[in-house]
């Protein structure tokens, strides 16, 4: 589960439909494995086997920016991550799109 409340965790995926509506998208980190506090970061990757195009995932990144979420986000492109820093990601995602 992840851990926010229901209205901040619509308007995250209203972004991702926006910005990157044919991608998987995974959570990870403490708002997934506990722990989290109400300003911790969202940490979240981008699923597939072709790099997010770089204005894509700028533009991604600046829409969280610009939102009004009382927390940061932080996007990861799969395709630019090591196997194993997927590896141990892989072990406690949660799909969030």
């Amino acid at each position: 589960m992840i851990d926010l409340p229901e209205p901040q965790l619509e308007q995250v995926r209203q972004i991702l439909r926006r910005w990157v509506p044919d991608r998987r998208v995974a959570a990870f980190g403490s708002r997934v494995r506990g722990g989290a506090r109400p300003h911790s970061d969202l940490d979240l990757l981008v699923l597939g086997e072709e790099p997010l195009p770089l204005e894509t995932l700028f533009r991604l990144k600046d829409a969280f920016e610009e939102s009004d979420l009382p927390f940061r986000v932080d996007v990861v492109d799969q395709s630019r991550v090591s196997p194993e820093f997927h590896a141990l990601v892989r072990e406690q995602m949660e799909y969030i799109q």
